[in-house]
């Protein structure tokens, strides 16, 4: 359960176990079952103490809840919980008070979560005290109390400043006002006092307060900043410093502070403010650890300086896309700077396209029409993320996905490989210059989707020019033909019987399955007979390489760094499992015993966690359609670098895909390539009755192509089919095959035949 329990924040409530032997030992043996109570063993007599008194208070629901499951008597505990959590009077902030007041309640709410069946109850009850401390933290009311208190007695000061620390980033705004306000100077000092105290949290609200116009306030805030010592601060004192018409004690205030802040973080100062804010704009695009928000929490704080109010406002936007609005944010402090610096324009172009399909977008369309969930830092009229990256031109949608290779970010790559599609000819799209080769190392990306978008987007642009790793891109069309919409995953277990088991429970579900002993056998097994990989089951009892091994083996190749692997794990080897897991998102546990449909649900769980998308039947086919459509493109060009005779094998196979608009493409191509198996292939669809006739008439002619290209390589069978369809009674099909008939022209006399055929005497 490492990473599930949560410190609470409070020093109060922070879980110290190194103090907690008794209880963890108690609580432990009830919950593993080494001391189950009669009244919860099968066939006892009911415990009365699971009927809920009516009118029961929260903190008599709240109390009996945490007595009843420290007794292990869970299911009175559990009907406690249920009647807690139902009450109409429920206030996060009064269950937080009593958490508070009791010691060892979180503690033990965190324990029954990790381990018994009381936990999905008990995790809830936490959600209720997290959400207690955070309307706790935002209360301007305490808020505004406690800087009043900033002004008693050193004790009423001490508490003061530490309530005000608790409420963090929230706390600012009214302390900047209070400072603002010239009839509370006498609370002035103590709040300056207390401000640096807030901590990194206070960084963000303040840099905004940067912006008032009263010097004196200025000057104090900005020796905050130095004070707290955070490096995020730095471009904001540095642009402060270079203004003009600053005057000279805010400038020399703002240079000393720039010099703390590099002191005290060990970092050098940026070489200018434009670079600063770039730098940081990088940092909050990746979602470095320091300027990060809280995952924990839903949403994160966004700060402005509101001019006309003078004060320091907020949007809160969801966590997701903190990040990214961040990035956007210093971006155009960079450019405003220095409006040429093109790292800065590629960033705020990726940022934005990550945070649109962090919203839910399809950042493959310019729609404006399409609205995902909101974010008000943006305009209502706000354009959609295609619109600016197509308008700044191919440089920069390479720019942007050579940083989305980097990052392995699916989201952004497709929104850049996109821009690419619709504004790049061949000379922009290929070439020799390190700018252009993302678009190729795309076609090895470990999500099928970017492989194939840059795939088709190179295919399309029909170079004649070789460039490096020209040869993928056919491979890569072939792979778009045989999607399917199934996912293929390969089963790698140390028994036949666990094979079995496991693939069979897969299949049920609309998997393709394969099953191996040995990873390497699986994976090469796999690369053969899968054009695509969409999950991996290891069990921890392989070997040659095991567990670890092999999961060490597939994460460095790049195409499958992100592939979803569940892992099989044994009742003795969860640690071992663990272990290997540990630090790769992209891995769930199950017990080795799962069914189906548990196996399924960690897939699925992986692929939500990490925002991966299972192709559906009908994006599968739309993605074969378009590889088609390229691949007709190539062969009717004829003179592009791509020999696209290579997609031959995947093309005669999804001639028996069942949809006639793909089978009708794949046999035109089929027919310009010069084999034998291509030409009997388009004719097995041509002199099969199952088939449409629309469909016969289209495989007709592409074998009519075939034959006058390249001449008769038919089997002497399909030639005699051939002939009885060229004398059948349907005159449509008759005509079609007529056109093939001629194009083979076969040494015998049919046209003599044919004649003979239809004589009426």
């Amino acid at each position: 359960m490492q990473g599930r329990v949560r410190n609470l924040g409070s020093e109060s409530l922070v879980v110290r176990v190194s103090i907690l032997p008794v209880l963890v030992a108690l609580l432990t043996s009830l919950i593993s079952g080494r001391q189950v109570l009669a009244q919860d063993n099968a066939g006892a007599a009911p415990d009365p103490a699971t009927t809920v008194a009516e009118g029961s208070s929260v903190e008599s629901l709240f109390v009996d809840f945490l007595h009843y499951a420290t007794l292990g008597r869970f299911t009175a505990a559990n009907a406690h919980a249920e009647a807690l959590l139902n009450h109409p009077n429920l206030d996060p902030r009064e269950v937080l008070a009593l958490a508070t007041s009791r010691a060892r309640a979180v503690q033990t709410l965190q324990i029954l979560v990790a381990n018994s069946t009381v936990g999905p109850n008990a995790a809830r009850v936490l959600e209720l005290i997290e959400e207690g401390q955070r309307l706790e933290r935002k209360d301007e009311q305490r808020i505004l109390n406690n800087i009043n208190l900033l002004g008693g007695d050193p004790q009423q000061e001490f508490d003061a400043t530490r309530h005000l620390i608790e409420s963090g980033e929230y706390a600012v705004p009214l302390m900047v006002s209070a400072l603002l306000d010239e009839s509370r100077v006498r609370l002035h000092r103590r709040i300056l006092t207390a401000l640096p105290k807030l901590g990194r949290g206070a960084v963000g609200p303040l840099v905004m307060a940067l912006n008032t116009t009263r010097e004196d306030v200025r000057i104090e805030i900005v020796r905050v900043l130095g004070e707290i010592g955070y490096v995020q601060a730095a471009p904001y004192l540095m642009k402060l410093a270079g203004q003009a018409n600053v005057a000279d004690a805010t400038r020399q205030a703002a240079n000393d502070a720039i010099a703390r802040i590099a002191s005290q973080s060990g970092r050098a100062s940026p070489a200018s403010a434009s670079q600063g804010f770039f730098e940081l704009a990088d940092r909050y695009y990746a979602e470095d650890s320091g300027v990060a928000a809280d995952s924990r929490e839903p949403t994160a704080n966004v700060w402005y300086w509101n001019a006309g109010e003078n004060r320091i406002d907020k949007i809160e936007v969801e966590t997701g896309i903190f990040g990214q609005v961040m990035a956007m944010r210093c971006c155009e402090e960079a450019l405003q700077l220095q409006p040429d610096q093109t790292e800065a324009i590629a960033l705020w172009l990726a940022a934005n396209i990550r945070r649109e399909g962090r919203l839910g977008m399809n950042v493959e369309s310019g729609d404006p029409g399409e609205s995902g969930r909101p974010d008000e830092t943006r305009p209502a009229e706000f354009p959609r993320a295609l619109y600016f990256t197509q308008a700044a031109g191919p440089r920069y949608a390479h720019m942007i996905l050579d940083r989305a290779v980097r990052d392995r970010d699916s989201a952004v790559a497709l929104g850049a490989i996109e821009a690419l599609r619709l504004t790049a000819g061949a000379s922009s799209l290929t070439g020799s210059e390190s700018y252009k080769q993302p678009l190729v190392q795309a076609l090895q990306f470990p999500d099928v989707l970017v492989r194939i978008r840059a795939a088709l987007a190179l295919g399309a642009a029909l170079p004649t020019q070789s460039f490096v790793d020209s040869d993928r891109v056919i491979p890569v069309l072939s792979e778009a033909l045989a999607l399917s919409g199934r996912v293929k995953v390969l089963v790698v277990a140390p028994s036949e019987e666990m094979l079995n088991r496991v693939t069979g429970g897969l299949r049920s579900g609309d998997c393709e399955a394969i099953g191996e002993k040995g990873f390497f056998t699986g994976m090469s097994r796999a690369r053969r007979e899968f054009e695509h990989l969409g999950g991996v089951f290891l069990s921890t009892g392989m070997s040659e390489p095991d567990l670890a091994g092999a999961l060490a083996e597939l994460r460095r190749e790049f195409a499958f760094s992100q592939t979803p692997v569940v892992i099989l794990t044994a009742p003795d080897q969860r640690k071992a499992a663990e272990d290997a897991a540990r630090g790769d998102a992209y891995c769930e546990l199950v017990e080795d015993g799962a069914d189906g449909a548990a196996l399924l649900a960690a897939l699925g769980s992986i692929r939500s966690r990490t925002s991966q998308k299972a192709l559906s039947a009908d994006e599968a086919f739309g993605l074969a359609l378009q590889a088609a459509q390229t691949l007709e493109m190539i062969a009717g060009f004829g003179r592009t670098v791509y020999d696209f005779h290579r997609a031959e094998p995947a093309l005669i196979g999804a001639l028996a895909s069942g949809r006639e608009e793909l089978q009708t493409l794949c046999a035109s191509v089929l027919g310009q390539i010069p084999s034998a198996s291509a030409q009997r292939s388009i004719a097995h669809v041509a002199l099969d009755d199952a088939r449409s006739e629309s469909l016969r008439v289209a495989a007709f002619a592409a074998l009519a192509r075939s034959a006058r290209n390249f001449g008769n390589q038919l089997e002497p069978d399909q030639v005699t089919r051939l002939l009885e369809v060229a004398r059948s009674s349907n005159l449509t099909l008759r005509t079609a095959s007529s056109r093939a008939l001629g194009a083979l022209n076969l040494a015998d006399n049919q046209a003599s035949a044919i004649i003979r055929g239809v004589s009426r005497g």
